[in-house]
């Protein structure tokens, strides 16, 4: 049996065709926009921890301290406050975000949002790019999985610093806040408590 089509069948049969081709097309297009769009904010993620990492040697080199943090280099106007590229308004973590000298390397740490740029050398032409998830006390196992022990500054059952820090940014944070005495762990307890807690996270590559 020969299936026949008349004009107007021809003419819808044409239609659906060039329907579902500029469909393939535009998803196509669509993907290699977005992809394009990936990579030039992974370019700019990368271009800002080399800016934080420049910055930062500048600053050591004046200071002398063995980690120097994005909001350090903020409020010497070395840098201004970088915005988050991939997500609205939001800007890069303060603190977080940092440089630690050791010797003679240079490691620099930058966190925007879901993105981390963790632990590589200033000097590195290329640096890796990991997606994260948000820090949890709920511990997590498996493989990629970041530790961190945080510290808050307790008194009268109220946390000072509004949120919990890692030891050399607490002890930094309590140092600025509450008198130069405050240079260790143990000056702090005299006066405060210190409550202590493990936090986790997921870290997977991504560029």
């Amino acid at each position: 049996m020969r299936i026949r089509f008349d004009e107007k069948g021809r003419g819808t049969y044409e239609f659906l065709t060039v329907a579902v081709v500029c469909l393939i097309l535009s998803t196509i297009f669509l993907f290699i926009v977005i992809n394009n769009s990936k990579h030039e904010k992974f370019l700019v993620f990368k271009y800002n921890a080399k800016t934080v990492g420049i910055n930062a040697v500048n600053y050591n080199n004046s200071t002398g301290e063995d980690v120097v943090y994005l909001y350090e280099l903020i409020d010497n106007n070395l840098v201004t406050r970088i915005k988050n590229n991939f997500s609205g308004d939001e800007f890069c973590d303060l603190y977080e975000s940092k440089v630690i000298f050791s010797d003679s390397s240079k490691k620099v740490t930058l966190k925007c949002g879901d993105y981390l740029i963790y632990n590589q050398d200033v000097t590195s032409k290329e640096y890796n790019i990991y997606k994260v998830s948000n820090w949890s006390s709920s511990r997590i196992t498996g493989n990629n999985v970041d530790t961190i022990t945080v510290y808050g500054l307790i008194k009268n059952g109220k946390n000072l610093l509004d949120d919990y820090y890692e030891k050399d940014l607490f002890i930094k944070l309590v140092s600025n806040s509450y008198g130069s005495k405050y240079n260790s762990i143990k000056n702090i307890k005299k006066d405060y408590q210190v409550k202590k807690k493990t936090l986790y996270r997921k870290r997977v590559l991504v560029d």
